[in-house]
């Protein structure tokens, strides 16, 4: 996708170099003549012939020709400048859209464990609605963060069949006082976080679209968020032992 979004890029570009060109050849045609004098909008051709004086305007067709050079030209402008800032000053945190490929060398160079298709993951979550009954976890990546464990993956919305990614941090113990106090929060979370919910041994944050990033800061992101509402938990809970 990114050698795609890249070729595009220099399309844009060519695409404004180009019909600025073309704007700039009819341009510079755009001029009529006169007995052999070049003539320009507004001037006035005058003939003599049999004593006779003849005053006309210049071909109108050469207004018709300027606007539109002059539209080529504005265009082409705004073409090149799109495909400028395409190449080389848009965003390129957003990396290419994340396959089992990527997610293979991401979980190699980090040392986590992938795994293709997990059709037993979301078994334990059936009763949430933005994960459907029966959904298999595509591209998981399962890794430790820090004391926690933490699974990364896709699954496919059940109303509209399109893939998104969730992630998944565990409790280093599960506790039922872990649930009632996250939903006695306000907030329990906020950006990155989307949507999150709460199990006794887990938090998950379920994703409006899958993630694009295969960069490792990028992939935990979420991750950290969750951790750290665990440790909130955690410290809230030490306290008051």
């Amino acid at each position: 996708m990114g050698a795609r979004t890249s070729r595009s890029s220099w399309i844009v570009l060519f695409t404004g170099l180009a019909v600025s060109v073309l704007g700039v050849v009819l341009f510079l045609a755009g001029s009529v003549g006169c007995a052999g004098t070049e003539m320009h909008v507004g001037n006035q051709c005058v003939t003599y012939g049999d004593g006779w004086e003849v005053a006309r305007p210049p071909d109108r067709r050469s207004d018709v020709q300027r606007l539109a050079a002059l539209t080529a030209i504005g265009l082409g402008g705004l073409l090149t400048a799109a495909g400028g800032w395409l190449l080389f000053f848009a965003d390129r945190s957003a990396r290419p859209a994340t396959g089992v490929g990527d997610r293979i060398e991401l979980a190699r160079r980090q040392g986590w464990q992938f795994v293709d298709v997990d059709p037993e993951l979301l078994t334990d979550w059936k009763d949430t609605p933005d994960f459907g009954a029966g959904q298999p976890a595509f591209a998981v990546l399962r890794g430790l963060y820090g004391d926690l464990d933490f699974v990364v993956f896709d699954f496919r919305k059940p109303d509209t069949g399109e893939f998104a990614t969730a992630w998944i941090v565990y409790l280093p113990h599960p506790s039922r006082m872990f649930v009632e106090w996250a939903t006695a929060q306000e907030p329990l979370y906020r950006r990155p976080l989307h949507m999150v919910g709460v199990r006794a041994d887990a938090v998950v944050e379920i994703g409006r679209e899958q993630h694009r990033s295969t960069e490792p800061d990028s992939v935990l992101r979420q991750v950290r968020a969750l951790a750290e509402i665990i440790h909130r938990f955690e410290a809230r809970a030490s306290a008051g032992s």
